[in-house]
């Protein structure tokens, strides 16, 4: 086997730079995780609501059941 032509001088620099690149990324794609979780976040608080509804005279509630199957193909019939 032949020893490497670069110095430990020149070794050392190219893993400090190969050091930076990645902490470069990882620092760039975490600030990027965070910025899309916050503006995620904001539109689903924006987009989601609820409806309070108070009926108009006292009825008791109708309760009903569905069930649902989903075949192997993937299709889901509710009846």
């Amino acid at each position: 086997m032949t020893p490497s032509p670069r110095t430990p001088q020149q070794r050392d620099r190219r893993f400090a730079r190969v050091r930076m690149l990645t902490r470069t990324i990882f620092v760039g794609s975490s600030a990027l995780s965070v910025a899309m979780v916050g503006y995620l976040a904001s539109v689903t608080k924006l987009h989601s609501h609820t409806v309070v509804t108070h009926p108009t005279t006292t009825v008791a509630p109708t309760t009903t059941t569905t069930t649902c199957t989903t075949s192997p193909s993937g299709t889901t019939t509710c009846y």
